[in-house]
């Protein structure tokens, strides 16, 4: 699924011209490397500190900075950040590389920053959050099948109930349905369910009852 999800990612890099960055990092030496770098970018900077429960509204990418970072720092849950995030780090810590992994980062910056790596770090960081997004997208696809699948199975089981019919006519009602209302089999599914079209159709549909009927005539 994972290959799958991601082969679409565009691996070329994109412009960052206009790119709305948000710098959580005191005013310094390190800040200002990044500020300039995203200048000759042509991406605009908006340093905000001290950060408490900030928001990512306004930006399309977040710069944080590590050996200042606290719970708190961010107002989405931790590592469900809705942008590209970029950590600045420069403490080898433990406990400040386990908080920077728990935020999820799609990229990072080793402090002290110099005149480059910038675009390196926003390169990375915006692929590797398209990737991380469209398997998540991929996944909750999933999830979202197989709970119809077992929709399906559940109306094909009322159905039997209700008809006293076998397993085949059940599902032969089920796809007749779908045909006729132009709606998937789970959509169909979750209609009998609800009770909304066993209300509307006290008995089999006609082409079941034609089969049902054949095969007792046959006998």
């Amino acid at each position: 699924m994972n290959d799958r999800a991601t082969s679409n990612i565009p691996t070329r890099i994109p412009n960052f011209r206009g790119l709305r960055v948000l710098i959580l990092h005191p005013h310094d030496h390190n800040c200002n490397a990044i500020v300039e770098q995203l200048g000759r970018l042509g991406a605009s900077a908006n340093i905000c500190w001290p950060a408490e429960r900030v928001l990512a509204d306004a930006a399309d990418i977040v710069f944080f900075d590590v050996d200042r970072g606290f719970e708190g720092m961010f107002g989405w849950p931790t590592g469900k950040a809705p942008v590209p995030l970029i950590a600045i780090l420069g403490s080898e810590a433990p406990g400040r590389i386990e908080w920077m992994l728990a935020q999820a980062p799609s990229a990072y910056l080793a402090k002290p920053i110099g005149s480059t790596g910038v675009f390196s770090a926003l390169a990375i960081a915006t692929h590797n959050f398209a990737s991380h997004s469209a398997r998540e997208a991929a996944h909750q696809r999933l999830e979202e099948r197989l709970q119809m699948r077992g929709v399906l199975l559940r109306a094909t089981i009322e159905l039997m109930r209700r008809h006293n019919i076998d397993e085949e006519t059940a599902l032969s009602m089920l796809r007749a349905e779908s045909m006729r209302r132009r709606a998937t089999l789970e959509t169909v599914g979750r209609w009998v369910l609800e009770g909304g079209w066993l209300r509307a159709n006290t008995g089999p549909p006609l082409t079941a009852c034609r089969k049902t009927e054949r095969r007792a005539g046959s006998g």
